[in-house]
């Protein structure tokens, strides 16, 4: 099976009276007036998204932009507790812990 552009790129020639050669005047396309087809890509060809992301994105010009650092690195959190406590007959029930500063809730009057 022949491709597109082989088929498009083809030329047919017709059989006519010679004419004496005359120079054609300058075409904006890419075919020159002789006759033949050319496939050709577009003249203005648009930029895929990270190119075209890339090259419009903002850009550090102020000089306390460009000397900024990048983020602050924080320390790491402590770990988890745990989300599941499996409790034995052996085992009492874990206690909550108790917090340092007093916050504990104030018993309700019933």
């Amino acid at each position: 099976m022949a491709s597109i552009s082989g088929m498009l790129a083809t030329t047919t020639i017709a059989v006519s009276k010679p004419r004496p050669w005359r120079p054609s005047p300058p075409s904006l396309g890419g075919a020159g007036g002789n006759g033949g087809l050319v496939v050709e890509c577009s003249s203005r060809p648009k930029k895929k998204a990270t190119a075209h992301h890339m090259k419009t994105r903002p850009k550090k010009t102020q000089p306390w932009d460009v000397r900024r650092k990048g983020p602050t690195i924080y320390p790491p959190l402590p770990p988890l507790p745990p989300d599941w406590t499996l409790v034995t007959d052996d085992q009492p029930l874990p206690q909550p812990p108790q917090d340092a500063g007093g916050l504990s809730p104030a018993p309700s009057a019933s």
